[in-house]
């Protein structure tokens, strides 16, 4: 995330392995109906739209620092097909939220970032209590 900037179609069309691992995480999440997922390096979105269709009385947040990655989903996924799913761009290294999420889920992504205790820091705050971690190197 912050060593290499992906071409988004490059990516959407080439990105078969991270789908593959992302879908075996999901099994993994033990998704309930309204659960609230953040997903760190959700890229083209294909997978967070995966976990979006699992939770439908809840929602789910895909952050990605790559604005054309960003722009891609929202051409793929709009907010009126997909009312649950929401997107930004945001660096792992930056997360903001606090105390919003049952779950924070990353695949595949944040082996780019180079000081992950900043982004374990964000990921703490951005849970509920109770709340739960899925991440992939």
């Amino acid at each position: 995330m912050d060593i290499y900037n992906w071409e988004a179609k490059d990516y959407s069309e080439l990105s078969s392995e991270q789908q593959k691992w992302g879908k075996e995480l999901i099994s993994k999440l033990n998704l309930k109906e309204d659960d609230h997922v953040l997903d760190i390096g959700c890229g083209d979105v294909k997978i967070t739209a995966e976990i979006t269709a699992q939770v439908p009385d809840g929602c789910v947040t895909g952050i990605d620092n790559s604005e054309e990655m960003i722009n891609l989903a929202a051409e793929k996924f709009p907010p009126d097909k997909y009312p649950n799913l929401s997107f930004q761009i945001c660096n792992a290294k930056e997360i903001t939220f606090n105390n919003q999420f049952t779950i924070v889920f990353s695949n595949a992504a944040l082996h780019w970032v180079d000081d992950h205790t900043i982004v374990l820091e964000g990921i703490y705050r951005s849970l509920k209590p109770g709340g739960r971690i899925l991440l992939q190197f």
